[in-house]
């Protein structure tokens, strides 16, 4: 009965995502704009969420973080730029004014954790200041 069952659970569309699902998957953008997401960038996310959301569950957020991986990877550049314009709608639908503003200096740590600074990561930075009315400061000369 379960070879051939499709049990597997449905990654949810922005539209449909928690508060800590909406974040981790802007996270994994910036996580995965240079092709792959090292241990120090993973660090800040997790900080991140830790801030954001103290009560969240750890197991919960690196379910959301694979799911969020997986979503992204299967998209092209266009179609992923749209996707996190998506989620970002629903971030600012979700998240407190406060919640938003404690996300520009995480956003900021996260494009700088690995010390290199990718032309994706910029243009996410500047959608999000966009859509989120925030301010990112990014340390371009390291």
């Amino acid at each position: 009965m379960g070879w051939f069952s499709n049990n597997k659970e449905k990654i949810n569309s922005p539209s449909e995502m928690s508060p800590l699902e909406a974040v981790t998957h802007l996270c994994a953008s910036i996580l995965l704009a240079d092709g792959h997401s090292d241990f120090e960038e993973r660090m800040v996310w997790l900080k991140t969420v830790e801030e954001l959301f103290p009560e969240f569950s750890k197991e919960r957020a690196d379910k959301f973080l694979n799911e969020a991986h997986i979503t992204l990877k299967q998209k092209n550049e266009n179609k992923r730029m749209e996707y996190v314009i998506d989620v970002l709608y629903r971030i600012k639908e979700l998240l407190s004014n406060e919640q938003i503003q404690l996300l520009g200096p995480k956003i900021s740590d996260l494009i700088e954790a690995d010390g290199i600074i990718m032309t994706t990561e910029t243009e996410i930075a500047r959608i999000v200041q966009q859509i989120l009315e925030i301010k990112i400061n990014i340390e371009e000369s390291r």
